[in-house]
């Protein structure tokens, strides 16, 4: 387990504690270049090779006393209740290194986060660093496999760290499952900006990706915070939040293929 003091933060108004969903930077170039920079390679992610690929590492973090402490697993399982295509299993991950919560940056938005809304200390955080990789061959496909949903978590931060020749990947929250009533409209989250969001509450949504020379391959690589986590653990179902998920056929359901 790892632990590091918190010495950087970022506070946000208190009425953004209230808001469904709010959008603000959150790192410098610098900073944003450093967070990269910490998370080393990432790992594998088996199950986008049904949507656009992607490659992903992860970490369960939790503050005491000002400390944030890593929690050593590789895996994580989304109750099938918020995601009908990928959850209802286990899916491993690489983990991030100890140099990701050692980063400066890391420890400013974990902390911008946690001080936003209210979270307690002593309660684990999933983190997750993700790119998506974008080509000829998979623009326009989902960069998500889930289209709009819910995470299942009762709050949740995406941070964007790298858009590298990518246009579109829009980001959007609503009110329901099929994208009639925006809490806010489709935006692009530019490098260093975080959205934040109470994902009890609302859905969210990211479009899927161009390429803005088609004759390059582009990137887009993304950090996700999600509190609380104990039940990306357990696998079972978070009492906080009951909003559900879009169905998918039996066929893409990969719980039925594990």
């Amino acid at each position: 387990m790892y632990s590091l003091k918190i010495n950087t933060k970022t506070t946000l108004p208190t009425a953004c504690a209230e808001a469904l969903a709010l959008s603000t930077p959150l790192l410098s170039q610098s900073e944003t270049l450093n967070l990269l920079s910490s998370c080393g390679s990432l790992g594998p992610d088996p199950s986008s090779q049904h949507f656009t690929r992607r490659t992903k590492s992860i970490a369960y973090v939790m503050c005491i006393e000002g400390q944030w402490f890593q929690l050593r697993a590789d895996f994580f399982s989304q109750p099938q209740q918020y995601n009908d295509f990928s959850g209802g299993y286990k899916r491993f991950y690489r983990e991030l290194p100890a140099e990701f919560l050692a980063c400066k940056a890391t420890q400013k938005v974990l902390s911008a986060f946690q001080q936003t809304y209210r979270l307690p200390e002593k309660e684990l955080m999933l983190v997750q660093v993700q790119t998506s990789h974008i080509n000829h061959n998979n623009i326009d496909q989902c960069l998500t496999g889930q289209g709009i949903h819910s995470d299942g978590a009762d709050r949740a931060m995406l941070v964007c760290l790298q858009r590298d020749n990518v246009t579109h990947a829009e980001s959007a929250i609503y009110h329901d499952l099929k994208g009639h009533r925006a809490v806010l409209d489709p935006f692009i989250l530019q490098q260093g900006h975080g959205l934040l969001w109470q994902d009890n509450q609302v859905f969210h949504h990211v479009a899927p990706a161009q390429l803005a020379d088609p004759h390059m391959d582009g990137s887009r690589t993304v950090l996700i915070a999600h509190y609380p986590a104990f039940h990306y653990l357990s696998g079972k179902p978070n009492p906080n939040n009951t909003l559900g998920t879009n169905q998918v056929s039996s066929r893409r359901r990969l719980r039925l293929q594990h």
